[in-house]
């Protein structure tokens, strides 16, 4: 029981300071909000093809989410501990973080919205091959 009080002691003191807008350090190579929203949607999008995929194709092409994790850390010339870096610090600065996951969100809906209509069109080519 003694060991638990410390332990609760942190957690009620990391909750009580991550919700105030001062949060975590700038750090020194500060990502822009448009670059932390594009890698935010990038991180999504290819979580989201991990999961599509990971059933549904054979072992040999399934993407694991390391390697869209790679992936973006390579497109966007990251390290994973500036990558890091920068999640906390805007993640610490409530406000902000969720004005750029509105964005991230709003593209999001955007591409599901682009997907089911491309849906749509292929079901009725299926439909009517004469294009009558």
């Amino acid at each position: 029981m003694k060991n638990i009080f410390p332990i609760l002691i942190l957690i009620l003191f990391i909750g009580a300071t991550s919700c105030t807008e001062k949060g975590y350090p700038k750090p020194d190579n500060l990502l822009s909000e448009k670059k932390m929203e594009n890698i935010l949607y990038d991180i999504h999008m290819g979580e989201a093809m991990s999961t599509r995929h990971h059933y549904s194709v054979a072992d040999s092409l399934k993407i694991e989410s390391l390697d869209v994790y790679q992936g973006i850390l390579e497109k966007y010339e990251l390290t994973d501990s500036l990558l890091a870096q920068n999640i906390i610090y805007y993640s610490s600065r409530p406000k902000l973080y969720e004005k750029i996951y509105e964005k991230v969100v709003e593209r999001l809906n955007l591409e599901i919205e682009d997907q089911k209509q491309q849906k749509n069109m292929n079901v009725i080519k299926k439909e009517d091959p004469q294009g009558e």
